[in-house]
């Protein structure tokens, strides 16, 4: 064998065991810890949720996971701070729908495109409830119908403010059950809770994880599911499905992301990690008690094609309101 061909061949193979080495140097995360930034405050089902899968990341990757809650402004501050973050997979958002397929069709001037975000997988959903206080004298959603026509002002619905997912969700039901309703805002589900279990508010629009917990202490009463799955409904509740609304569904979705340009290596290891946490049966049955439904996407792909299909859908269920905001 000549020279020169000894020499080609001793590069090819330099070549090939660093072509090997880097996916692996990618996917090393024991560097330094990974932050999940939540874009709620501590203590709610989002930030109940990360943490749990935080304990599981931090396992399975062999690196300290922390969680960093960013409140405000419509989920704008983690997601524009997630956007800006060096792309090495140390610095993920925990987030959903209302980030990837509300806030665009609600918002003129958007901080973030939904394309500065690369989908690594959803973790799990839980479907949104109407939510009673107990004194409400109904049972079913044909019975809540009459109420609100009963009143002048039909009934008074508790929400977390203008253009969020909880007050979208509102009105497609009043619009869908063809009932008058005034959409009282808040800063959060829990200073709502506090009205609706006075009486102040009828209803408020709710997670099933927290609302299942009042309904369960009977401080409040769960109206009707929007989810099509009956596993954590209280016997009597209705989905709006069976009460004759089968279009009424929809569902919290908590997922991870990462900023767009971040190495697919890294992407794709992140992905088996978090399908891996979602497959153990302590934090599966841990999601399943609180309401919520295991749900791990089965690639990066997938995740991406549902954040697609979901525009869609909530375009056509924004579009008639014209809500438009600054």
């Amino acid at each position: 064998m000549s020279r020169a061909r000894r020499r080609g061949l001793v590069k090819a193979a330099f070549g090939a065991a660093a072509l090997a080495v880097l996916p692996t140097r990618a996917q090393d995360f024991s560097a330094k810890p990974i932050t999940i930034v939540v874009p709620f405050a501590v203590g709610g089902a989002t930030d109940v949720t990360a943490r749990r899968l935080a304990d599981e990341l931090a396992r399975s990757l062999k690196t300290t996971v922390v969680i960093e809650n960013k409140p405000g402004a419509g989920s704008f501050v983690a997601t524009t701070h997630v956007t800006k973050a060096p792309k090495d997979g140390h610095t993920l958002l925990f987030g959903g729908s209302g980030i990837t397929n509300v806030n665009p069709h609600i918002f003129r001037n958007l901080p973030y495109k939904v394309s500065d975000l690369a989908p690594i997988s959803t973790v799990s959903k839980q479907a949104f409830v109407l939510n009673g206080h107990a004194g409400l004298p109904t049972r079913t959603v044909a019975e809540l119908v009459t109420y609100a026509r009963s009143r002048p002002d039909g009934l008074a619905i508790g929400t977390v403010g203008t253009g969020t997912t909880s007050h979208i969700l509102a009105e497609w039901i009043a619009r869908t059950l063809g009932i008058k309703a005034v959409f009282v805002p808040y800063k959060g589900t829990s200073q709502s809770t506090i009205d609706l279990i006075s009486g102040r508010i009828d209803v408020q629009m709710d997670g099933m994880s927290t609302a299942i917990t009042m309904h369960r202490a009977g401080k409040t009463r769960i109206v009707a599911s929007m989810g099509n799955e009956r596993f954590s409904l209280p016997d009597g509740v209705q989905t709006f499905g069976e009460a004759g609304y089968p279009e009424l569904v929809a569902y919290a979705q908590f997922a991870l992301l990462a900023p767009a340009g971040t190495p697919d290596a890294v992407i794709r290891r992140l992905h088996a990690a978090v399908a891996a946490a979602v497959r153990v049966p302590e934090i599966a049955d841990k999601l399943r008690a609180g309401g919520e439904i295991p749900e791990a996407s089965a690639s990066p792909e997938e995740y991406a094609a549902l954040i697609r299909s979901e525009d869609k859908r909530w375009g056509d269920i924004i579009r008639p309101m014209n809500l438009r905001l600054d």
